[in-house]
């Protein structure tokens, strides 16, 4: 079994992801516990731009699920873009626990990608998320082959 540090960089305060609740070819499940050490906390609420982050860090456990699967190394991560965000709410309650799931649109051989994302609990659907990603290994071999 998988855990979130073997296909994300994150760690401490900006690891946001507990647990992976479900990945495949298609999508991919997180959950998370929002707690007062997580960044943007005003004491006892997260601003809900944080929604863009749980969606990006999901993307990043499915993207390396996916490197993983085939290459056997992950957690390096990925350049991301919004496209667009619908925060449904100001702020998010700490001690919420809330399911991201996100899904891929696009792949372009596994260098550039779109995912639409969503953050909610049970009762409350927080965010709608589009983000564009770039992978971090296609980005350093263009830099590497630039040249000066």
């Amino acid at each position: 079994m998988h855990t979130v540090e073997d296909f994300i960089p994150h760690r401490d305060r900006m690891k946001l992801v507990n647990a992976i609740v479900e990945v495949d070819d298609t999508h991919c499940v997180t959950q998370s516990m929002v707690t007062a050490q997580w960044p943007l906390c005003t004491g006892d609420h997260i601003d809900s731009i944080v929604i863009v982050e749980l969606v990006a860090q999901t993307i990043s456990v499915y993207v390396g699920w996916k490197k993983r699967e085939k290459t056997r190394t992950g957690g390096k991560g990925v350049i991301v873009g919004i496209k667009s965000a619908i925060l449904s709410v100001p702020e998010i309650p700490v001690g919420k626990k809330l399911k991201t799931s996100c899904k891929e649109l696009v792949n372009l051989d596994n260098q550039y990608g779109e995912f639409e994302g969503e953050v909610k609990d049970d009762h409350t659907t927080y965010g709608y998320v589009r983000i564009q990603t770039l992978s971090e290994d296609h980005l350093m071999s263009t830099r590497e082959n630039d040249g000066p």
